[in-house]
């Protein structure tokens, strides 16, 4: 941490750990998350970057540095680029000198060019919430040594955030995502664990899809909410259908999904995604017949990963790989595992 002594980390820590128990409201700790930041490092700008969970588009929520036209007006998609693949993997972005990455840094910088920058993802539960971004004029402002310190103040951000998301939708004692009822992640990523452990002890496999609906967005944009609500509600049904009693699926983002196979060998779960692939690309969904497809990311457990933490990190960036290689695909592993055929 260049220039910066470990005894104002610790106060600043200890002073934000005091906020987060006793306040709720994820604004005031987003707040002084930033500002603390901008203390530290004497950055340019800062910024909580955020997933709208509706629209899936990135919105600035709290920011130093940065004019309130550019934050009104930022819609940015989460895309397959840098951003895209932070959001999706929690690789965190270092650019320590601009002048030697500089399409990279024209992707990431937000309202202006920048010398240095660092992003890191925020995260709670396998869940991407976002992402923390800082940046400077002055080159190695940032070095390797200062992305656990933004990665601190990220995981603090995203405790912040779950921690008011759980009092405002009860979360637990409401486990069935209404739109498209399924299970909610909170309810699923339990019994994920429950059943993680049973096939350690069994020696038993486990297959885990998780799915991006590709034109989630053109159709909510199209068509409206109503629309979209019936969509979600169909596409939830269709998945139940294709699935065995005891497999469960669960709501895991505003277009994203995971299904758990329990017993199933990788081979078998690549068979199922492929499936559930063929039933969604050849169903036409609600009044307006709106067709669509999905990319998916297929994982296994012994094979692929032995922890939930791995066997989710895995899926999303085999997810990650789908859309980059133009939607529509199965990917495991990183490698392209099928690729639909066209209906």
């Amino acid at each position: 941490m260049k220039e910066i002594k470990s005894a104002q980390c610790l106060e600043f820590f200890s002073e934000l750990l005091s906020v987060l128990t006793t306040h709720r409201h994820y604004e005031r700790v987003f707040h002084f998350v930033v500002d603390r930041i901008v203390r530290l490092y004497h950055c340019r700008s800062c910024a909580v970057v955020l997933i709208d969970r509706e629209t899936e588009y990135l919105r600035i929520e709290n920011c130093h540095g940065i004019s309130r036209t550019y934050c009104k007006e930022f819609r940015q998609k989460v895309a397959t680029g840098a951003i895209g693949e932070l959001l999706w993997t929690g690789r965190s972005i270092l650019i320590s000198d601009a002048s030697l990455l500089p399409e990279i840094a024209k992707s990431v910088e937000l309202e202006a060019p920048f010398a240095s920058c660092v992003c890191v993802q925020i995260a709670v539960h396998h869940q991407t919430i976002g992402y923390l971004y800082a940046d400077s004029d002055l080159r190695d402002t940032f070095t390797d040594d200062d992305v656990p310190v933004m990665q601190a103040f990220a995981r603090l951000a995203a405790l912040a955030y779950y921690q008011n998301r759980l009092y405002e939708e009860n979360l637990r004692l409401d486990r069935v995502d209404h739109e498209t009822e399924l299970q909610r992640y909170s309810l699923f990523s339990e019994q994920l664990q429950q059943n993680l452990d049973r096939a350690q002890s069994a020696g038993e496999p486990l297959g885990l899809i998780m799915m991006d609906i590709d034109n989630y967005k053109r159709i909510a944009n199209t068509y409206g909410g109503d629309a979209r609500k019936a969509f979600l509600r169909e596409f939830g049904g269709l998945l139940r259908q294709n699935l065995r009693t005891y497999d469960s699926a669960c709501r895991y983002g505003a277009d994203e999904l995971i299904v758990m196979l329990p017993g199933t060998g990788v081979e078998e779960t690549l068979h199922v995604a492929e499936t559930l692939c063929d039933a969604i690309r050849g169903h036409t969904f609600t009044e307006f017949d709106l067709v669509t497809t999905v990319s998916c990311g297929v994982v296994g457990f012994p094979n692929d990963a032995e922890t939930v933490e791995d066997l989710i990190q895995r899926a999303k960036h085999s997810v990650f790989e789908a859309q980059r290689a133009g939607r529509n695909k199965i990917f495991h592993n990183e490698k392209e595992a099928r690729l639909p055929e066209a209906g």
